[in-house]
């Protein structure tokens, strides 16, 4: 099936924007602190009846969500690591990277989509790796049918 782009790079920029910040806040974290992920060694498989305990697996769960993304980020090639990097961990304006960039808008925003849509594409894979569930945030086209009409 084929990627739809546009739909891809929004969701997985909605989840930048959003979700991210929720997993940086429930994990204690802050955006810098997913620039250089390192593997975890506290799972999530461990059952629990204490509450406590319950509470702390919950918070490495979100802290295995952000290094999944911050790894993700870093696995990325140099041109879209750049570009997510500044965008998610810096907090870097699109404006502010057209210009240190040196890119036309238009070249900046086609980039950006394909740095939004390697991440979707790589994405499942760390949050495997870090034993989470994260969303899997690619969208691909609907087939299109063809018809086939009896003469």
């Amino acid at each position: 099936m084929e990627l739809d782009k546009v739909k891809t790079a929004s969701t997985v920029n909605d989840f930048l924007n959003n979700e991210l910040l929720d997993y940086l806040a429930n994990a204690g974290m802050h955006r810098t602190d997913i620039s250089s992920p390192q593997l975890n060694a506290t799972g999530s498989n461990h059952s629990s009846s204490n509450s406590a305990e319950e509470k702390m697996l919950k918070i490495f769960d979100y802290q295995n969500k952000c290094w999944a993304i911050g790894s993700t980020i870093n696995n990325c090639s140099e041109t879209s690591r750049k570009i997510l990097k500044a965008s998610v961990i810096n907090a870097t304006s699109d404006i502010q990277q057209i210009s240190a960039l040196n890119y036309s808008d238009r070249t900046f925003y086609r980039k950006k989509q394909e740095a939004l849509c390697e991440f979707a594409q790589r994405l499942q894979y760390w949050a495997y790796r870090y034993d989470t569930n994260i969303s899997d945030l690619r969208i691909f086209k609907k087939e299109k049918v063809q018809r086939v009409e009896n003469i």
